[in-house]
């Protein structure tokens, strides 16, 4: 054959070479088709259930910390408030004779300090740390402490520092004691304007601070707000769309231990303000302006309704619920894909009957590590310690 035949041999068989590869591209290019659709789908879901599990732990996350604010400003009014007032009011920088707040003893053995008096009649807290120096009448700083030991004397009130919800207190609260009236040189004018007024005064004061504290808590969680609106502004399901009062229902309400079956409350016994209804003490008076001296027994002095405020407690084992997690369980709706898979159903949680995000959420202090503390997470009384902290976990 001569060169020209050759030629269009080769140009053939060239073709022919080229016309297999379509042959597998019919297999390959579809398949590439669905593996990139494979991507999107897994890419959208993906994204959906991270924006899902983001708005579920920031929805925890801020409704817990109104707890843990709660618990942590109930303990400052438990102990850290009433200790320093009283301490810088009544402790007596040294016993020396003419000191403020140092009394005599009528049989002439020693003086004494108001400070300690209140303190062992257990109407007065204060910290009991060694480290606190005794006549030093600025408090000393208690932030380096894992534990705020502050707490009342029981030698005359027992079980005041294991106070819980349902317990009750004497009714009558003695400020100055007979003994002491009897025995210690303090007046009429120093007992009544002084300790007795200012006494009322600053509980009044703690108490209406306290009553404020649990209505503005309670406000906060009656309908957990805050785990609702931050949970509709950050995922925004269709559901919260259209009725967003009832936004973030399965978080609230699925799994055994919830946000609504732990609610501090009032009502169910589990959150308490205890009070004490009388005040009295014993003095004494001149007669008729001069020596001697005769003992005065005041009548009991009727507090206002509820009474006197003495301290707040949690019950125990709500503290401790709460310091080990509250688990929440949301669900999403994954919808539609290309490839008709029921994800809603297959991927269904038994919590929420459809695809789920999960976070587990806690408020803890010191407390809850042990460490030779007992009560498991109750740093609200005794050893009232404001240092409880909102925790996420996976």
């Amino acid at each position: 054959m001569d060169g020209t035949g050759s030629g269009k041999l080769s140009g053939l068989a060239g073709l022919k070479r080229a016309g297999q590869v379509l042959v597998p591209s019919i297999f390959v290019i579809p398949t590439l088709l669905l593996f990139v659709y494979l991507i999107f789908e897994t890419a959208k879901i993906s994204r959906e259930k991270i924006r899902q599990q983001f708005a579920v732990d920031s929805a925890a996350f801020i409704q817990m910390g109104d707890y843990t604010n709660f618990f942590n400003r109930t303990a400052y009014v438990n102990g850290a408030f009433p200790y320093r007032i009283f301490k810088e009011a009544f402790e007596c920088p040294s016993l020396s004779p003419g000191t403020d707040h140092v009394y005599q003893r009528s049989q002439g053995t020693g003086d004494v300090c108001l400070y300690d008096m209140l303190y062992e009649n257990g109407v007065i807290p204060k910290s009991v740390d060694p480290m606190d120096e005794k006549r030093q009448v600025q408090p000393k700083p208690l932030d380096s402490h894992t534990k705020w030991d502050i707490r009342y004397d029981d030698s005359l009130r027992p079980g005041i520092n294991d106070l819980q919800p349902g317990d009750e207190l004497n009714e009558r609260l003695v400020l100055i004691t007979q003994d002491q009236g009897q025995y210690i040189m303090i007046f009429w004018n120093e007992a009544s304007g002084f300790v007795y007024k200012f006494y009322a005064q600053v509980y009044t004061l703690l108490g209406s601070v306290q009553e404020s504290q649990y209505t503005v808590f309670k406000r906060l969680t009656e309908n957990f707000n805050f785990f609702r609106k931050s949970y509709y502004l950050n995922a925004s399901p269709p559901e919260c769309l259209e009725n967003p009062s009832a936004c973030g229902e399965d978080g609230l309400r699925s799994g055994p231990k919830n946000f609504i079956s732990n609610r501090v409350s009032k009502s169910n016994g589990n959150f308490a303000m205890h009070f004490v209804q009388k005040l009295k003490f014993f003095c004494k008076k001149p007669l008729s302006g001069i020596p001697p001296y005769q003992l005065v027994e005041t009548p009991d002095i009727d507090m206002p309704s509820p009474g006197l405020f003495q301290v707040a407690s949690v019950e125990k084992s709500s503290l401790k619920t709460l310091g080990e997690g509250i688990e929440i369980f949301q669900g999403w709706n994954a919808g539609g894909n290309y490839f008709q898979v029921p994800l809603d159903t297959l991927a269904a949680c038994s919590e929420t009957g459809r695809p789920c995000v999960h976070a587990r959420i806690a408020t803890q202090c010191p407390a809850m590590w042990g460490g030779g503390w007992s009560g498991k997470n109750n740093c609200v009384w005794p050893n009232p310690t404001p240092k409880y902290q909102t925790r996420l976990y996976p």
